[in-house]
């Protein structure tokens, strides 16, 4: 464990990671965040970094976090220590600013550690291979120190190693959808629909699917654990889901579970209650498990980081651009379901379209693709449902028929062309202006263009 004085002998700017302690024990709603990217390794004061390890593992451990219990982890005979806590809330004047002090203990620890291998470097070596180094280093800290750039000769090299690397897009268990939709790590997929219509249902064939060769969590945030399992269990055993929930099996329907037992743990499918959790808990679950791809059913119910600081809209806008993010910086594939708007009226059904995702239009712009599943006519449960593919990216737009069984939750493998349903238009945006000109105001250009015409009222 590192001292006081070790840390002061190194230069290092202690008040960061004070105020990322502080932060944490002033605000618990931050704590997600700080583990997700920072370790014990990042405080070098030995008061922080007992702190944060009783945060960690109170974390960890899905237990209430407050000052008090957090301390009591930490060393409950401690007088000092919790003196310590109450010293650094004290000093700490808000919370909002984690994440920036969350990047000045990396950078110092990143510092922290370039030094001190450095000097250990330095004191084996010659007088000459230490200028060496130093001015090498000097190269490297002046850098941005990322590969974020490429010019043309470099982009043809990393190209042809693309194309020598073997395709991994995923399966969707529709060999249909498999030709037309190529999904690879870092992209988000939007899987909507409206209530009752099977979207979760669809999701987990999707992510059991995949379960088959990569590592696949699902993130539950509306059904429970045993209820969302009791649906994956009607579907791989055909047992149907209303006799399971309500205990009324026979001995031929135990046979069939126990079958399905049998096939569903072999797949690397990992399903986590996640009712209240931010997408910086899940990216902390994310990273735990090493998962490939992860499920979030169902977006908007996801707790937002901006609470209290904005509209929902505002909301659920910074949890989609948060999930897209996330799929880009650790290369994962995201599948976040979403719910969709209510029609105006009950009955017949129009296609979906991508203005039709429910609170945000920042939904449509993030994701790499839109799915939707949907059916014609809301009154009837047995009507036939419909898969859309609304926004491919990389390939073709399509629409198909897809067979749902609904008591036992099942989607049928096999999708036939779509071609009764008529195609809806997606509306046309218009663009607000920031600063209104006065009616009497002559346009800049008019006197040039006097044919040109008032734009619409927006």
């Amino acid at each position: 464990m590192a001292s006081d004085d070790e840390a002061a002998a190194y230069g290092r700017d202690i008040w960061a990671e004070q105020s990322v302690i502080g932060s944490m024990l002033i605000d618990p709603r931050v704590v997600g965040l700080v583990m997700a990217n920072l370790t014990e390794d990042d405080f070098l004061l030995a008061g922080t970094r007992r702190l944060f390890q009783a945060f960690q593992a109170r974390f960890a451990a899905n237990q209430t976090i407050d000052p008090v219990l957090v301390c009591q982890s930490a060393a409950p005979d401690d007088k000092e220590l919790r003196d310590y806590a109450v010293q650094l809330m004290d000093s700490t004047p808000t919370a909002a600013n984690v994440a920036e002090y969350i990047e000045l203990v990396r950078d110092n620890t990143r510092m922290a550690k370039s030094r001190r291998v450095g000097e250990e470097i330095a004191a084996s070596l010659t007088e000459e291979d230490s200028v060496r180094l130093y001015q090498r280093g000097l190269e490297l800290f002046s850098s941005r120190g990322r590969d974020d750039e490429a010019d043309m000769a470099k982009a043809a090299v990393e190209f042809n190693e693309f194309l020598e690397r073997e395709l991994d897009y995923l399966p969707w268990g529709f060999p249909l959808l498999d030709e037309n939709l190529d999904v690879a790590p870092s992209m988000l997929v939007v899987l909507g629909g409206r209530p009752s219509d099977g979207k979760t249902a669809l999701a987990l064939h999707m992510a059991y699917t995949q379960a088959e060769t990569k590592n696949v969590g699902y993130f539950t945030l509306e059904d429970d654990r045993n209820t969302l399992f009791s649906r994956l269990k009607a579907s791989v055993s055909g047992v149907p889901l209303r006799n399971i929930l309500r205990r009324k099996l026979s001995e031929w329907d135990y046979k069939l579970l126990a079958e399905a037992n049998d096939e569903i743990v072999k797949r690397r499918l990992t399903i986590i209650d996640a009712a209240g959790m931010t997408v910086n808990d899940i990216i902390t679950r994310t990273h735990a498990h090493k998962f490939d791809v992860i499920y979030v059913d169902y977006l908007q119910r996801i707790r937002p980081s901006l609470r209290g600081r904005g509209t929902r809209q505002d909301e659920v806008a910074d949890i989609s651009r948060s999930l897209a993010d996330m799929a880009r910086n650790n290369g994962v594939v995201v599948v976040a379901l979403a719910q969709l708007s209510r029609p105006p009226q009950k009955g017949k059904r129009e296609v979906p379209l991508m203005a039709d995702l429910k609170e945000s239009g920042q939904i449509e712009q993030d994701a790499n693709v839109i799915l939707f599943v949907w059916r014609e006519d809301e009154t009837d449960s047995k009507t036939r449902r419909h898969l859309t593919l609304a926004k491919n990216k990389l390939g073709l737009l399509g629409q198909w028929g897809i067979t749902f069984d609904g008591p036992t939750q099942k989607f049928l493998p096999e999708l036939t062309i779509d071609r009764q349903v008529a195609k809806r238009k997606e509306p046309e945006y218009k663009q607000k202006s920031f600063y209104p000109l006065p009616d009497s105001e002559p346009l800049p250009w008019e006197d040039e263009y006097n044919h040109v015409e008032a734009a619409p009222n927006s």
